[in-house]
């Protein structure tokens, strides 16, 4: 499968959408929609972390600019809205806006880009801070 899903912990606080192979952008939204059931009884926050770096891609899928935004989208209850992005190729990372901590702000919550794993921990250990 071009996209799947798993915890990323036992905690259970953030699911992970990792890109495998080709992909396109119905593969991602297809895993998104199938998390469903994995996120029904989760009676806590979840923040999302989108992992492209599996991705077999050379170029984003076409339609990136709005379909970016749909990472991290709460369609549960408990997701938070918060996402996080790795593996982001840097021509991607051009064609958004992003402020200076590289965040991309929603209609309904916000992406942030990071470079690496030491960062993509950082992140996610303040965001658990609250």
């Amino acid at each position: 499968m071009p996209f799947r899903y798993e915890w990323k912990d036992e905690s259970k606080r953030v699911i992970c959408y990792i890109a495998e192979g080709d992909w396109n952008w119905k593969d991602y939204h297809h895993a998104a929609r199938a998390s469903a059931f994995t996120l029904s009884g989760v009676d806590h926050s979840v923040d999302c972390l989108i992992d492209l770096r599996g991705s077999a891609r050379r170029d984003l899928p076409a339609g990136f600019a709005a379909h970016v935004r749909s990472f991290g989208k709460k369609m549960q209850a408990c997701l938070s809205g918060r996402a996080l992005v790795i593996g982001m190729p840097k021509e991607g990372m051009d064609a958004l806006l992003l402020d200076d901590e590289n965040m991309l702000f929603t209609s309904d919550g916000a992406l942030r880009f990071v470079a690496d794993e030491v960062e993509l921990e950082r992140v996610l250990r303040a965001w658990a801070r609250g």
